[in-house]
């Protein structure tokens, strides 16, 4: 297993990592930087360019590859300008300067940009280019792509369509391991653009944003739990099905987790087993880094918008957790394997009734705490939905169903 793990910007992360012969690459990024990423800056830890500079220099003492996230879905159209063709060509540049093996694009143009430009970095594309079908992998390969993350939320349980891309490119292919998004998940797209602008350094928002996305998709879990089951995370007592299939690298998420977390996870699937609550493995904001006084007035730059958003009601916002849940992660053996005897991709699941079955056999919910919870994420998604959150009076009376 070669697993790629996630730079927090903690000091003492890439030594533990190192004790993992599994680990063979770090990625990360700046904090914010005029291209942008598949994660919002205000979800991330300070990560300033010195700072970056002293991790890859860590990363190469130690053995182990570094590579620089473009991951950026959508560039505002700046790339389109004289200021924007600078601007991306100075990020690239320093990029290069910092020695990394490779960097990590979604969209074609950056590719080809770097691959004329930057012959001596390695391209990846990230799984924000939505590659899930043999044609698509097929079009990133031929334009030079060294490595392509599979789009997991279509993947990671469409095992014929793995053994089909896998056979028909050359390049490396790579799975994301401990996501928990739904199965199919509608908000991706515009989750993932709402991170790239919240993550550009030039934007007009300055990292402002409302994960409405995350939020919608957690509530969908709280009234479906079966959502939990259905959703893309790949188990560490499974990994070897999709080795045997061909992927190359597994990643782990996320950057903006504890050093102690990111280690114990990684820990779990080098073992290929876990005993206890699954949930322990995906990312959620209880796993956060514990910002010092200056990480949290760097965060509060970010929400204290007076003009934009309603700052009194945004602070209920904080906290909203998954706590409610237990998945008992080994009532779940032997539940991959009855998924490949499955279409997923072309069955309904009222029909098919196996993920429904799994649920009742593994999950574990506190009633009370999850009717609290529920309301708390009604309530808030409703001062979203309502326009309620960005102003100072009225009141809507509808109800998120």
């Amino acid at each position: 297993m070669k697993i790629c793990a996630p730079l927090n910007g903690e000091e003492d992360l890439i030594p533990k990592l190192s004790r993992f012969k599994e680990v063979v690459e770090v990625y990360g990024k700046l904090t914010s930087d005029f291209v942008g990423g598949g994660k919002h800056s205000f979800q991330t830890p300070m990560i300033t360019e010195s700072k970056l500079r002293r991790a890859v220099k860590e990363a190469h003492s130690r053995g182990l590859e570094f590579n620089y996230l473009l991951n950026s879905s959508c560039l505002d159209n700046m790339e389109w300008t004289a200021f924007g063709q600078r601007k991306i060509r100075k990020m690239l540049d320093w990029v290069s300067s910092l020695g990394v093996e490779a960097v990590t694009v979604a969209l074609p143009y950056l590719l080809e940009l770097i691959k004329k430009r930057y012959s001596g970095l390695k391209v990846y594309v990230s799984d924000l280019a939505y590659v899930s079908t043999l044609r698509q992998a097929r079009f990133w390969e031929d334009l030079g792509a060294d490595r392509i993350t599979l789009f997991n939320v279509e993947l990671s349980r469409d095992f014929s369509a793995i053994k089909q891309i896998r056979n028909g490119v050359k390049c490396q292919l790579k799975l994301i391991l401990n996501a928990n998004c739904l199965s199919g998940c509608p908000f991706y797209m515009h989750h993932a653009n709402i991170a790239a602008h919240s993550s550009q350094s030039g934007h007009r928002l300055k990292g402002f944003a409302i994960d409405y996305c995350r939020m919608r998709c957690r509530y969908q879990q709280l009234i479906e739990p079966v959502n939990f089951i259905r959703s893309t995370w790949i188990r560490p007592e499974d990994v070897h099905y999709y080795e045997k299939l061909g992927v190359d690298y597994f990643k782990v998420i996320d950057r903006g987790m504890k050093t102690e977390t990111i280690i114990y996870i990684i820990g779990a699937y080098v073992k290929r087993e876990y005993k206890g609550n699954l949930l322990d493995l995906f990312p959620d904001p209880s796993k956060g880094i514990t910002f010092s006084k200056a990480h949290l007035l760097h965060k509060l730059r970010y929400f204290f918008r007076p003009f934009t958003v309603n700052v009194i009601k945004l602070r209920k916002f904080s906290g909203l957790l998954n706590n409610c849940v237990y998945i008992d992660n080994k009532k779940l053996d032997g539940f991959i394997e009855g998924i490949m005897g499955k279409d997923c991709s072309r069955l309904l699941c009222e029909d098919c009734g196996y993920c429904l079955d799994k649920a009742k056999e593994s999950i574990l919910i506190d009633e009370e705490l999850n009717i609290k919870m529920k309301a708390r994420y009604a309530e808030c998604l409703q001062e979203v939905i309502s326009g309620e959150l960005f102003g100072y009076t009225g009141r809507s009376k509808d109800k998120v169903g």
